[in-house]
């Protein structure tokens, strides 16, 4: 009964506001504005479409945060349906995270996450060390939004789009509102959804906007200076608040953040002639992956006020030829006539490098999105955006790459940790600083430190020799200290430390971002000290020099959890006595991962490897061994070491649930079926003493990097419990 009142009195609001029937060309002037609200937003699809079904004209639209999106797409004339398909077709996981994909980064890049690190890069400036302005940066959607509005280049003014438009954000430096109504519609729309903490904010002259919710989330009075006579307001972030929210810090916080929302929405209501009110508070405000729904609440709450809504209808052929105009005054994606770049900080030539759209051409979307990819995956710029300009009747496309504010040298932090319930463990704690662009070329110095059972320091300094980075040189220099079994060939002798100082050179190719090919030679020095053994044994001293060539493949999609792709590499070692080394051999080594997809959640990762000194006898500090989590790892950690070793395994993973975004991908279940053996001498033969051994787990992608615990039973009926953090492959 409430329900049909109010509809009554709200249509009679409307009516009053007709200057004549809306069959008439003097029909009335029509706003629409559309609240923020995060995924909620989502819901003023749903409107559109009945907007559309009852033919209703609008006249112009205002937007704040996710209702500049839809309303700044549908100034630019797409239809709902246009819009409805997007929003259920997007990746909203991939779209809200700005890491690139594994498998398109440079082979380099790959081998920065084979150590583990928090997911949390810091600065290291002038002024100590400097933080992201926000968690996401907004990379792939500023190129979703700048790709769906090309249409509208060479438009200035908002109020030249086919559906004059306004968007609403706020100035994070004096706190005041900033009406956007000129410009580039998609920075403009990307500015006023800039949520303060989770995306960065937008530079606008001297002004950093953020979302335009903390200053007004439902612009009606945009509408009105728009000369809208009726005002349709779709309000998608008011709901009814559950006290029990502010038991914990997360409601606290949610709280503190809606209460000026909330206050500005209603001094604005007064200000619309109809107001939508979706029911969407039951949704999370993050759930876009429920976008279907969402823009099924938007439709129902409009078709609840039809009748309403009706008056405002026009006639059949009337709303034919609006919609016709409105799709029909943009052009065509243009032609490029000619490429500016912008990278401060940046050698110019190696964002260049990078591109394959070239002038004369019209604009590929797809090559385009890729060439953005390849600059951002270089690991030193906060955004790599376009701009697409008229200058003299020609379109210029300039590529603005914005570097990092907190680089372009890093600090990352990362740990790792293994155990198992017989009393085994192992812990790392290490930092690494890497600075990044220290010429021209892009060359680059990375420090690492590591604490812990193993300690140690690793230096590089790595220079590429061509503005791509196809070819390269580099030096290492390392020290370390380390735990290692002596072995004989008649088995397990004890244990001891070695501590070595190694300098490397080397120089190689890159292949594409999937592989590197590097050849080079190396010295180094150091002690042996035995520590528990069964037999007496003296101290060492260690002298290893030689040449090395090495050969790596790495198109995995995720080191941690893997879907699909291939890790492998062959790395041969020849010591040379007459570069100063002890003796005279060789060391092979043959490792190789492949994933397979087994459905949209399950995989299988086929692993194996193969290592041979080549019929030499190397000292017990550079035999092999393969007991470990990844290999073998229910068997006893006092397996002998030896000259040749070999293994292979079957792992099956299950992702059984998601997680936020910044605090992980997923939670796996899996399991595992391997075998192998050491062979301590290589003149043995035969595969009689192969090792079957299997387990099964569960693990978590998380912020902190990947974390495992299983249960592994293996050869002789050994078992272990395990507990594992770091990576795996």
């Amino acid at each position: 009964m409430r329900q049909s009142v109010r509809g009554a009195l709200v249509l009679g609001l409307v009516l009053g506001s007709l200057r004549a029937p809306a069959a008439t060309v003097d029909r009335p002037r029509i706003g629409l504005v559309l609240s923020g609200g995060s995924a909620h937003g989502l819901a003023h699809v749903g409107v559109l479409k009945v907007l559309h079904e009852l033919r209703v004209p609008v006249d112009v639209v205002t937007g704040t945060s996710m209702g500049s999106i839809v309303g700044g797409l549908y100034a630019t004339g797409m239809s709902p349906s246009e819009m409805e398909w997007l929003v259920g077709t997007l990746d909203w996981e991939d779209l809200l995270d700005d890491r690139p994909s594994r498998q398109r980064l440079s082979y380099r890049r790959k081998q920065d996450d084979v150590l583990n690190y928090l997911d949390l890069e810091m600065g290291l400036t002038k002024k100590g060390i400097a933080f992201p302005s926000g968690l996401i940066a907004g990379q792939k959607l500023g190129f979703l939004l700048k790709s769906l509005t090309l249409g509208t280049v060479g438009v200035e003014r908002f109020d030249d789009l086919p559906i004059p438009f306004r968007c609403v954000a706020t100035d994070i430096v004096t706190g005041e509102k900033v009406v956007l109504s000129e410009g580039s519609l998609a920075e403009a729309m990307r500015a006023s959804m800039s949520i303060p903490g989770v995306f960065s904010p937008v530079p606008r002259g001297a002004q950093l906007l953020v979302d335009g919710g903390l200053v007004e989330n439902l612009p009606a009075a945009e509408a009105r200076d728009l000369g809208a006579d009726v005002v349709i307001a779709v309000d998608v972030s008011s709901g009814k608040f559950d006290p029990e929210r502010l038991k914990s810090f997360g409601g606290v916080l949610s709280r503190m953040t809606s209460l000026p929302i909330a206050r500005n929405v209603s001094e604005a209501v007064p200000r619309a002639s109809i107001v939508l009110a979706p029911k969407v508070a039951d949704i999370p405000s993050m759930a876009f992956s429920r976008a279907a729904e969402l823009v099924a609440r938007g439709e129902a709450a409009a078709r609840d006020l039809a009748q309403v809504l009706s008056a405002l209808s026009v006639p059949e052929e009337e709303y034919r030829a609006y919609r016709e105009r409105v799709r029909g005054r943009l052009g065509e994606r243009p032609v490029v006539d000619s490429i500016q770049t912008v990278s401060a900080g940046v050698d110019p030539r190696q964002v260049a490098a990078r591109l394959e759209t070239r002038a004369g051409r019209p604009l590929d979307v797809a090559v385009l999105r890729r060439d953005l990819d390849r600059i951002y995956e270089m690991g030193v710029f906060e955004t790599v955006e376009f701009r697409l300009v008229r200058d003299d009747g020609r379109h210029v496309l300039i590529i603005d790459a914005r570097p990092k504010s907190w680089g372009p040298t890093f600090l990352r932090v990362g740990s790792g940790f293994e155990a198992d319930f017989d009393g085994d463990a192992t812990l790392a704690l290490r930092g690494t600083l890497h600075a990044m662009q220290l010429n021209s070329r892009g060359a680059e110095l990375k420090a690492t430190v590591e604490l812990g059972t193993v300690p140690g320091v690793n230096v590089e300094l790595y220079q590429p020799l061509d503005f791509l980075g196809r070819f390269f040189a580099s030096g290492h220099l390392s020290y370390v200290r380390t735990l290692t079994r002596i072995s004989t060939p008649e088995g397990l002798v004890g244990e001891g430390r070695v501590t070595l100082l190694q300098g490397s050179v080397d120089g190689g190719l890159t292949l594409g971002s999937w592989g590197q090919l590097r050849v080079g030679a190396f010295r180094g020095t150091g002690t042996g000290e035995p520590l528990v053994t069964n037999e007496p044994l003296e101290d060492l001293d260690i002298e290893l020099s030689g040449v090395f060539a090495f050969v790596g493949v790495d198109t995995l999609d995720d080191l941690s959890f893997p879907r699909h792709g291939t890790l492998a590499s062959a790395q041969l070692e020849a010591f040379q006595p007459a570069l100063g080394s002890d003796g005279s051999f060789e060391r092979l080594q043959l490792r190789g991962t492949h994933a397979i997809p087994l459905g949209r959640r399950t995989a299988v990762a086929l692993t194996g490897g193969w290592e041979d000194t080549l019929g030499t006898h190397p000292p017990f500090y550079l035999l092999f061994t393969l007991s470990d989590f990844t290999r073998l790892a229910a068997l006893s950690r006092e397996d002998a070491a030896g000259e040749r070793a070999a293994y292979a395994a079957v792992n099956v993973l299950h992702r059984v649930a998601s997680l936020p975004t910044r605090v992980g991908r997923g939670v796996y279940v899996g399991g595992t079926f391997e075998a192998g053996r050491v062979w301590a001498r290589r003149e043995d033969t035969g595969f009689d003493g192969i090792r079957p051994a299997g387990g099964v787990f569960v693990g978590a992608d998380t912020v902190l990097g990947p974390i495992y615990a299983g249960f592994g039973a293996g050869y002789g009926g050994n078992t272990s419990l395990y507990v594992f953090l770091g990576r795996p492959y």
